[in-house]
């Protein structure tokens, strides 16, 4: 569709455009410029480093020289006097060369442009053993040991000066200069020892070597001078004291006597020396000047050092600015890139979704100039209307008009849209095809830059759809969205409707609620899906055993209510009744095995058991309460006892709530008794309860309701504690394995801290774990079999004895007892009670004691209340009996008295 755009705003965009290109323009050249700053500070950081490694290896450089020079004087006094001077201290000094070697030579690989000199250097001190061993045997001159000695003190003066000029700051320049003076006048100084050590040494005082002599100290003064100007006043002052320091006497009275030895050996060729120093003495004199002037060395060296790690510091402060100051301008010329691309981006963005809005917009967009001919439609206008857009351009919005609305409508519609701009309003239009459909209509008036209006805009919705989905939400309302029948709230209306009908005609009406058993059961142990599939399947089953005019509906979750009309006679719902047992006579197909479930069902008719549709609800609910009391899978017609049975189990689950903190509930237990001996062998607890208001209340009365209510967590956890305390004392007083069993319910089998929790209980009562048997029924392993087994090997792991109860009561599926190591197999009491007579309860009992047999389990029968009952699965191979025959269910103490009494024989641990 076309866009109108402002002129104003154009230019305006156009010159952010522009200022950002400049923008652009200027971080560019400076990150260009910031670059080139880097890399000149990449140099200098790098001259900087180069200088501070030279710096840190001069200082080894200068004890290396100095050593040698030691070694030179020594060397050049032990030549002279024949061997008779030094020959103990020069194997020292040679030690401390060779040290001194060996700490600088690993610094060398590390130097720049040390590549030539350290190969050389190398070469020249791989030849310093022979040289020693030429010099031990006299085989060289003292001139020629000392230039070699001289040659390999210049090369390393050679590696100092390599790095001279490395710098460009001028202060560590002079620092520099200064300090190749100083150590070129202390390489003076040792030519000087060595040479009036020979002469010391061999009384040879020739002209040459007073001219050589002379030569050498001249360099030498000449040198210090120019340090005095160079160096800072500290090392002046250092020199200073060096040069009036104690021994300077005693050397220049030395040098004084040599230069006369010189002159009159000059003179007259003789030579007398009586007067003379020993050589030792003027190489001790001398080497603590020449040590003196070391130690002012390292001390400019470290001054260096300090400068050059100082110069490498800045240079890597200023480089890390520098390189932050060009990331800053490339990451602000980045951003700034990134911002126009996506300026860019989001203008076309803009662009393309206003068109791709109109364009799937569900309501229909026309546009029309000032003379209201339409120039433009998106295809919603065409899918509404019918009219294609081609047909509708140069048309005019007449094209729709239904007939429906008067001259006055459209008057009042123009009046508000010059006035005000805009219009929004129902209407009536004409499709293509004649249909007319209702509408929501928005006008809006389009203005330039000088508020003229140029265009208008119309956005038509069609409330045709909105309609049926409205009337496709009333009917989701009121039905249920899986089974398809009519929900509470439909059942409700249907009632209130029906019953006052019946009331005006005087006729029958009959209620049925229809609840199916242990349905939560089925549900936490096979899952909500399969839960749903049987939901599904039964709401077809009741819809096809109903009359045509009867109604069905789902109630809540697992409950189906019932609406009987036109009832001739009460017992026209007991057939019905009955043809809803019929129905779940039928096994459901769950998970690839037939299941049989079983219903209750509560029936009310109107008006005698009540007159109004509260009333009659709350009688057949009575009716399906007692049903389920009275044992499930049958249905009941409502009695005025019943509803005192209901107060009863709200009264039963009020006080339930109260009883475990008043103390109120007990425990018995049942001796278990081995077949083959009669021997205790185990006990099992009963949980009993005695309300002062209610009495003794049956357990099957309250524990289904502390099942749906979740109080059998913390019932069942008393129940333990208190029994493995019991278990606990009798295996204390008796010394005896007295194992004591527990029922677990479904909702504590369910819960995932269930072995920490037992293993905390036995820690608390110190029972130890063979003692306590765990008795689980069928349905709680079916729900989730991998789970199952895992918390039933962590029982066993933990030596925690498992039992399966009431075996082939429930789901009856063999093919899950391999998979868990359970320890027994409790046959129920209903294949004991017709034993031996009755020939299937004898197939089954001989099957389960087989059955337990190959795989390694024991197995146990419940209610044996006959000796023949005994004698039969005694002969059939089972292992212990429980039932009235041999005790009924007694308290701790009376049990304790029986055992004290001799009545139980028990196996002593």
């Amino acid at each position: 569709m076309s866009t109108l755009q402002n002129p104003d705003k154009d230019a305006l965009l156009r010159f952010r455009r522009h200022v950002a290109w400049a923008l652009m323009a200027f971080l560019v050249a400076l990150t260009v410029l910031a670059l080139r700053n880097v890399s000149e500070r990449n140099g200098t950081l790098e001259s900087a480093r180069n200088f501070r490694l030279w710096a840190t290896a001069s200082e080894d450089i200068s004890r290396l020289v100095h050593e040698l020079q030691r070694e030179r004087g020594m060397s050049s006094g032990y030549i002279a006097s024949d061997g008779k001077s030094f020959s103990h201290a020069l194997a020292d000094q040679r030690a401390r060369t060779d040290s001194a070697w060996a700490a600088l030579a690993p610094q060398l690989d590390q130097l720049p442009l040390a590549e030539r000199h350290f190969e050389r250097i190398s070469q020249s001190l791989a030849g310093l053993p022979i040289l020693r061993g030429q010099i031990q045997a006299m085989q060289f001159s003292r001139e020629y040991v000392v230039d070699s000695y001289t040659q390999l003190i210049e090369q390393l003066f050679d590696l100092q000066l390599a790095s001279f000029g490395s710098t460009t700051d001028s202060g560590l320049m002079r620092q520099q200069i200064a300090f190749m003076l100083f150590v070129q006048s202390k390489e003076r100084s040792g030519l000087e020892r060595a040479l009036i050590a020979s002469m010391l040494a061999d009384g040879n005082f020739s002209a040459g070597r007073i001219a050589l002599w002379q030569s050498i100290r001249a360099v030498e003064a000449a040198h210090l001078a120019s340090f005095r100007q160079l160096a800072d006043p500290t090392s002046v002052h250092a020199l200073d004291e060096i040069e009036h320091a104690p021994d300077s006497q005693p050397l220049t009275r030395i040098r004084q006597q040599v230069q006369a030895r010189g002159l009159r050996a000059a003179s007259d060729g003789l030579v007398d020396s009586t007067s003379l120093p020993p050589v030792e003495r003027w190489f001790a004199l001398s080497s603590s000047r020449i040590d003196a002037m070391k130690a002012l060395e390292d001390a400019l060296s470290r001054k260096i050092l300090d400068s050059a790690r100082q110069q490498e510091e800045v240079a890597r402060e200023s480089f890390f600015l520098t390189f932050c100051l060009a990331l800053l301008a490339f990451t602000l010329a980045l951003l700034l890139a990134l911002q126009m691309r996506r300026s860019r981006q989001v203008a076309d963005w803009h662009l393309n979704l206003a068109e791709s809005v109109i364009a799937n917009s569900v309501e229909a967009i026309m546009v029309t100039d000032t003379r209201s001919h339409i120039i433009d439609v998106n295809p919603a206008f065409e899918r509404i209307t019918g009219f294609s857009r081609a047909e509708a351009l140069g048309q005019t919005p007449r094209l729709l008009r239904s007939g429906r609305h008067d001259s006055t409508f459209y008057e009042t519609l123009w009046q508000r849209l010059t006035s005000e701009g805009a219009w929004q309003g129902d209407i009536w239009n004409r499709r293509k095809n004649g249909e007319i459909f209702p509408g929501l209509l928005s006008i809006a008036a389009v203005r330039d830059q000088h508020g003229e209006v140029v265009n208008y805009t119309g956005m038509l919705f069609d409330l045709s759809q909105q309609q049926r989905v409205a009337r496709l939400i009333d009917e989701l309302r009121t039905f249920d969205g899986l089974t398809g029948l009519p929900n509470r709230e439909a059942w409700l209306s249907a009632v209130s409707q029906t019953v006052a009908n019946a009331q005006r005609s005087g006729s029958h009406i009959g209620i049925v609620e229809f609840d199916i058993d242990r349905f939560k059961l089925l549900n936490d142990t096979l899952g909500h899906a399969v839960g749903d599939q049987v939901l599904i399947e039964l709401a077809e089953r009741i819809k096809n055993a109903l009359r045509r005019h009867d109604i069905v509906a789902r109630a809540s979750g697992n409950r189906f209510s019932i609406l009987l009309t036109e009832i001739a006679a009460p017992q026209d719902i007991g057939i019905i009744c009955e043809k809803l047992m019929g129905v779940m006579a039928r096994p459901f197909e769950l998970g690839g095995s037939s299941t049989h479930l079983t219903a209750s069902m509560g029936a009310a008719i109107f008006p005698e058991d009540g007159d109004s549709a509260k009333t009659l609800m709350m009688a057949a609910e009575s009716a399906l309460y007692s049903a389920k009391a009275e044992g499930r899978a049958s249905y009941k017609f409502y009695a005025r006892e019943m509803n005192e049975l209901g107060a009863q189990l709200f009264r039963i689950e009020r006080m339930l709530r109260q009883a475990l903190a008043a103390n109120e509930f007990s425990l018995v237990y049942q001796p278990q008794i081995a077949a083959a001996d009669g021997r205790l062998i185990g006990v099992e607890v009963l949980l009993r309860w005695q309300n002062p208001e209610l009495g003794n209340i049956s357990p099957v009365q309250f524990i289904p309701i502390a099942e749906e209510t979740g109080l059998i967590v913390p019932i069942g956890e008393w129940v333990m504690r208190q029994a493995c305390r019991q278990a606990k004392a009798w295996h204390t007083e008796f010394a005896a394995e007295l194992p004591v069993a527990v029922n677990l319910s479904a909702r504590q089998f369910g819960r995932n801290d269930l072995l920490a929790s037992v293993w905390q209980i036995l820690e608390e009562t110190g029972l130890p774990p063979r003692l306590l048997e765990l008795e689980i029924t069928e349905g709680l392993l079916i729900a989730d079999p991998a789970a199952a087994a895992d918390l039933i090997r962590g029982l066993h792991f933990a030596s925690i004895k498992t039992a399966l109860d009431d075996f082939g009561t429930g789901y009856s599926s063999l093919s899950y007892l391999k998979t868990f190591p359970l320890n027994r197999l409790k046959i129920d009491r209903s294949f004991v009670r017709d034993l031996p007579n009755n020939a299937s309860d004898r197939a089954i009992a001989n099957t389960i004691i087989t059955l337990g047999h190959q795989l390694s389990m024991e197995v146990l029968a419940e209610g044996v209340e006959t000796e023949a009952q005994a004698q039969f699965l005694r002969d059939s191979g089972c292992h212990a009996f429980q039932g009235y025959l041999f005790a009924k269910p007694m308290p701790a103490e009376a049990l304790t008295a029986a055992i004290r009494r001799g009545e139980f024989r028990l196996t002593v641990s």
